[in-house]
């Protein structure tokens, strides 16, 4: 009797499982066998295919998200695993019981609300295979702070005297040159003083 080797990679692991092959044993139920070592996780989740998008949520709504302390949104919250929690290597966690590097998604995940405690934990390939529903601590007397509106400024006022003093001066300007004449400005200057 030979013995088979079945290679399963999954986005974490890669698992060599030997098989005793009688001498019946044919290439239609090897290939049998290496599907349904391929479809029945699958098959498990509930799911398909390698897992791309997940949705963050929490309770209350409208928690700020944050991955490796970089924002990311607000929940309800779809990501794709890809951008958000690219797959790179990680050392070995207190979770892992064996090896001691791994290629697989690995970050820390935050949200966190006003008047809530913040949700803090490390999330692996493992927690990012479903979406992720938080229920937040909150403080049940919180109180949103009440948004101010900033008081307008009075506006800069300059001195009513210089600014007459300064358009009398423009006005005597323009007379002196020639270009109004004493008709216009007599009038202009009374409106100025009116203005007074």
């Amino acid at each position: 009797m030979g013995i088979l080797w079945v290679h399963r990679y999954t986005s974490t692991v890669h698992i060599e499982i030997p098989m005793p092959v009688p001498p019946a044993f044919t290439r239609t139920a090897a290939w049998l066998a290496l599907a349904a070592m391929t479809l029945l996780p699958a098959c498990a989740a509930n799911r398909f295919g390698p897992i791309d998008r997940i949705t963050i949520d929490s309770e209350p709504q409208g928690a700020q998200v944050l991955v490796a302390d970089k924002p990311v949104g607000v929940t309800p919250l779809a990501v794709v695993l890809d951008d958000v929690f690219p797959m790179h290597w990680t050392a070995r966690t207190d979770k892992d019981t064996e090896g001691f590097a791994f290629y697989r998604r690995l970050d820390t995940l935050t949200i966190k609300k006003e008047g809530c405690d913040p949700y803090t934990a490390q999330v692996d390939s493992t927690d990012l295979a479903r979406d992720i529903k938080i229920n937040l601590k909150c403080d049940p007397n919180y109180k949103p702070p009440v948004a101010v509106e900033p008081a307008n400024p009075a506006p800069v006022q300059r001195s009513t005297a210089d600014n007459l003093e300064q358009r009398l001066q423009q006005l005597e300007s323009l007379k002196q040159k020639g270009l109004i004449t004493n008709d216009e400005y007599r009038v202009q200057r009374q409106r100025i003083l009116g203005g007074i």
